[in-house]
This record gives C-alpha cells, sequence and structure tokens, in this order.
C-alpha cells in the first residue's frame, strides 16, 4: 500500500515553527517511505480563515523546500461533506439540534457548576417530527449532531502507544454547524479517506479529538489510518508556542537570516530522534527519520540552539548556495566571493548583510562599540600615523607591516584602534584579509573619517 500523509494548516495565521515540524514530519515520513506528502488548506472558519495567511503558509513551505504531492481546499467542498452528513442522518447516526447559543451555554454552566467537564444531554436526541416542525417554524435553523453510542473507543498511536476514551465523557457533538459547514473533526475524516490517508501525523493536542473521529470512521463504513500524535514544542516558559509571535513563526525566523535546513535539522533534533550527529543536511535527516523514535516527552523551542546550528550549516555551505539564499533575503544579487571573507564569522544570513558595507561602501557605517573606541587619544594617534602612511604611498595590504615599523606597536593596541576607523566595528575577519580587498581612495576616507578634528574638538566620527 502506498503511504499518504498530508498536512493540513488552517489560514488562520502564519505558520509557526510547531506545525512546521508536523509538515516537516509528514514530508520526512512520505520521502523515506516512497509515499505521497499532500496539502489540505482547513478554510472553512469564514470568519478567521484570510487567502493572504494560505498565500504566505504556501510560500513558506516552499522556502522550506517542503514540495507537495497534491492539494485541495475544504472551502471548495462543502457539499461533499453535506452529503455524508445527510447519509447520517437517513442512517440514524445523526439527527438535527435545533439548541440555541444561549441553551446551550446554560447547559454548558450547569455542568461546570456540578463539577463535571461540559457535554451536551441530548436534548434534542428523541424529538418528533412534529417538535422538530414546530422548531423549524419558529425560525430556527438546525445543526447536525453524531449520535454517540455508549461504551469506548480504543485506538494505538504509533507514538503514544495504546489509548482508550470513554464515550459517554464525550457527548453528541457537532458535525454540521447551522450554517451548513463542516466542523473540524467530521470534515477531517471525510477528506483523509477521500484522499487515501494512510497516516495521521499530527500534533498531541489532537489526541482528545481521534475518538470522535473514529466514530465518524466507523459510522460511514471507512478503514481507519494509523494515527501518530506528536509531543508540543514550548517556550523557555513551557509555554506553547503561538503563531502570533513573531520570532517562532517561519517567516519571523527567516527575516532572521535563519537557513531552511538549519530550521529543518533542529526540527528533527526536537523530536528526540536519534542521529549519527547533530549536524544533518536533508539526506542525513531522511536517513534518521523514523515516526516511532519520536519521543513522547514535549520540547523546548531553544533559539540559541537553532542559531548554532544555522553557524554550522553556514560553515558548510557552498559559496553558491549562501549567495543565493542571501540574494534572495535582500532581494539583490550578492557577490558569493565577498561572501567568503566572513563566513567564520557570522551566525545568520543577515550577518553577512551587516559585514558586506566593509567591502561594499566608500565608508560604511559607524558601530557605537567602535566610536568609543576612537575617542581615547592612543587610538587616535594610531590613526593619524596610518593615514600619513598611506598617504605617502603604501599599499593596504602592507599597511600593518608598516604601522608596526612606524609606531612599535603590535597586537590590540594597533589592530583595534585601525580595525574600528577602517570597517566601523571591533569585531570580523582578519585585518589583513580585509585590506587586501580594499583600494587606496577607501583606506583614506575611512581614516580621516575617524579622526576628530582638532580645532574644535568636535568628533569626525
Amino acid at each position: 500500500m502506498e503511504v499518504r500523509v498530508r498536512f493540513a494548516p488552517s489560514p488562520t495565521g502564519l505558520l509557526h515553527v510547531g506545525n512546521a515540524r508536523l509538515a516537516l514530519y509528514n514530508w520526512l515520513f512520505a520521502r523515506k517511505e516512497g509515499g505521497r506528502f499532500l496539502l489540505r488548506i482547513e478554510d472553512t472558519d469564514r470568519e478567521r480563515s484570510f487567502p493572504e495567511y494560505e498565500r504566505a503558509i504556501l510560500e513558506d513551505l516552499r522556502w522550506m523546500g517542503l514540495e507537495w504531492d497534491g492539494m485541495l481546499r475544504q472551502s471548495e467542498r462543502l457539499p461533499i461533506y453535506q452529503d455524508y452528513a445527510r447519509r447520517l442522518l437517513e442512517e440514524g447516526r445523526a439527527y438535527p439540534c435545533y439548541c440555541t447559543p444561549e441553551e446551550l451555554e446554560e447547559m454548558r454552566r450547569r455542568y461546570l457548576e456540578a463539577g463535571l467537564p461540559p457535554r451536551y444531554d441530548g436534548r434534542c436526541r428523541h424529538l418528533t417530527e412534529r417538535e422538530r416542525r414546530r422548531l423549524s417554524s419558529e425560525g430556527r435553523r438546525p445543526s447536525v449532531r453524531f449520535l454517540v453510542e455508549g461504551g469506548k473507543t480504543a485506538f494505538h498511536d504509533l507514538i503514544f502507544g495504546e489509548q482508550a476514551f470513554g464515550n459517554e465523557q464525550l457527548g453528541d457533538f457537532v458535525i454540521l454547524r447551522q450554517d451548513r459547514t463542516p466542523t473540524y473533526n467530521f470534515a477531517c475524516v471525510i477528506d483523509d479517506h477521500l484522499m487515501g490517508i494512510t497516516h495521521v501525523i499530527r500534533g498531541q493536542d489532537h489526541l482528545p479529538n481521534t475518538p470522535r473521529q473514529i466514530m465518524i470512521y466507523e459510522a460511514l463504513g471507512f478503514p481507519l489510518p494509523q494515527f501518530a500524535h506528536i509531543p508540543l514544542l514550548t517556550d523557555r516558559e513551557g509555554r506553547p508556542l503561538s503563531k502570533r509571535e513573531g520570532a517562532t513563526t517561519v517567516r519571523g525566523l527567516r527575516q532572521q537570516g535563519i537557513l531552511p535546513v538549519a530550521l529543518a535539522n533542529y526540527l528533527v533534533l526536537l523530536g528526540g530522534i536519534e542521529a549519527k550527529g547533530e549536524v544533518m543536511g536533508w539526506e542525513e535527516m531522511r536517513e534518521a527519520f523514523r515516526l516511532e523514535g519520536i519521543s513522547r516527552q514535549g520540547a523546548t523551542f531553544d533559539i540559541e540552539k537553532l542559531l548554532w546550528l544555522n553557524r554550522m550549516h553556514l560553515r558548510r555551505m557552498k559559496g553558491e548556495e549562501i549567495s543565493r539564499e542571501l540574494s534572495s533575503l535582500l532581494g539583490r544579487e550578492v557577490d558569493g566571493e565577498k561572501l567568503e571573507l566572513f563566513r567564520e564569522n557570522v551566525t545568520t544570513l543577515l550577518d553577512f548583510a551587516d559585514f558586506l558595507p566593509i567591502l561594499e561602501e566608500e565608508v560604511p557605517p559607524m558601530k557605537e562599540e567602535a566610536r568609543k573606541l576612537l575617542e581615547g587619544s592612543d587610538a587616535q594617534e594610531v590613526v593619524a600615523v596610518a593615514l600619513r602612511v598611506v598617504e605617502e604611498g603604501v599599499r593596504p595590504e602592507g599597511l600593518l607591516e608598516a604601522m608596526k615599523r612606524r609606531t612599535g606597536k603590535e597586537g590590540r593596541a594597533l589592530f583595534l584602534p585601525l580595525r574600528a576607523a577602517l570597517t566601523g566595528r571591533t569585531d570580523g575577519p582578519a585585518l589583513g584579509d580585509i585590506l587586501r580587498r580594499l583600494d587606496p581612495p577607501k583606506v583614506i576616507s575611512r581614516l580621516k573619517r575617524a579622526l576628530v578634528p582638532e580645532e574644535d574638538g568636535t568628533k569626525g566620527i
């Protein structure tokens, strides 16, 4: 049997890393098993679903490299769900419910006051045809509820093992709303069946939905898929990650200069999956991934660990690959040869962008720590001597040796003022490597910028 999995986002917000992890696990499983990875847009919530979020989710999945083998939208399939609901009504497995929101809220309040979990009390289950006609004549539009029978629903989860739920705790649940749109559990079952889904891989928060869905599967005579519920991601305070927190969205991480392969690598590690090493490329991730190897323990999203992995991947990547990623991020072409100079000094793609003015601009911006360093008299003396040396005709690549001879200084006392003056910062690649890439006019302009005019004491930096 061909393995078929799906990722089913709701376009109610940007793709956050928790859902990206689920998409990745489905994709890796399909690719490892030679199966198909399908996409389903669950957009039946008309008030909260927006096409711009759908576009953003698709763009982020493509950026991650998670190409899909087929796609559908639930909003385009409403007649299908209505037909299956009609079938359950005809077979007595569902019934119309005429309860108003106020009546349902009162029902909920009574259960909570009694210390019981809220559920529907079944009051519309045994209405006669005459009572239903009367309620309809009053203008009440019915929803459709699934009739839950007694007993329990059990299943095997590939991550959490054997699971069992008492049906009486669930109550009769809505499968079709008053506006004739399907609820999540109902549409999910219909689509998973019609899409031929063999493995439902999703977040642990959907574990309580599974018994309801199994009841629908069985009522319609559908074969059950296998279920695998993935423990959720939390932040350092133990709170669930939210799609509304920019720092934890895929788009936010991309804008910070994170690589898709580094993000995927980290999300695989968060599953507790055993691998030969922590730094993995796509092929290594496919080889290491096993559903049964995913830990039952929740995982904490640690941005520092992700940044470390990003740094490791930047050091492994080819120059043209880095150039392509950075050009895409900045929206302009970037010379890959220039990037090689900074490879050992960067953690993200944005760090490259921060370093590039050293080579590209006549006078790069001055960072505050460099500005303060250059205010000292010793630093000013070094810069003044360097300016005279260059104006006397010494080439940039020979400046450091000439300065050692002229000043008798070496080490930090010499290099830090020169670095601050020539690059506008106190960190970066070897100063000699930078000087070999600068022409004399740039060096002179930067040294002049770093000098404080003596006549009025104002700062020229």
